[in-house]
């Protein structure tokens, strides 16, 4: 939905391509919540506007948004989308420094990934694998992106493969070189 007016810095945090257009699309998006859309819907426009506030730095209206997203996704039962938002909902606590809530998010799409959502096990690998590598654990984050890695080839989304090599040479880069351990 915004994902062409979000990338990711050298730290491989999300920001805006562009900030005055992620901003005035996200004010698109809050216009059509206004207008009480369905529960399927809202849950998907206020997850986009998590998402966006997070690139932007507005950390607690990034959690604001990811919440709603995450209540409405866990009343629906779209397991699918409580995995997605609470791989979101962890970025946005670890971006905010909130280490100890973020893993927690993390672990916990993780688990559901692996039983319920199989297809969505390379995103939690990434996102948690990033979160260890930034909390300095570069063993456990390159285990994780290791796996999520070779899932990834098996999808054989070039896309995805380039976004965990990078991550993967960043964990190398603050490892000091390439293959090292932590």
């Amino acid at each position: 939905m915004l994902q062409h007016l979000i990338t990711q810095d050298s730290d491989l945090r999300m920001v805006p391509t562009d900030r005055a257009e992620l901003t005035a699309a996200v004010d698109r998006l809050r216009e059509e919540l206004f207008t009480g859309p369905g529960p399927a819907r809202a849950r998907v426009l206020t997850r986009w506007i998590g998402i966006a506030r997070m690139s932007l730095g507005d950390h607690d209206e990034a959690r604001a948004f990811l919440r709603r997203s995450l209540e409405l996704a866990v009343t629906s039962g779209n397991v699918r989308a409580v995995v997605a938002t609470k791989l979101n909902f962890g970025d946005a606590h670890r971006y905010a420094g909130d280490i100890e809530t973020a893993e927690t998010f993390y672990r916990s799409a993780l688990d559901a990934a692996r039983s319920k959502c199989p297809e969505l096990l390379d995103f939690a690998l990434q996102h948690f694998g990033k979160h260890l590598m930034e909390r300095g654990d570069l063993a456990g984050a390159r285990a994780h992106l290791q796996e999520a890695l070779r899932l990834r080839i098996a999808k054989g989304n070039t896309e995805l493969v380039g976004s965990t090599q990078a991550a993967l040479d960043r964990v190398d880069v603050l490892g000091g070189g390439a293959g090292d351990t932590g």
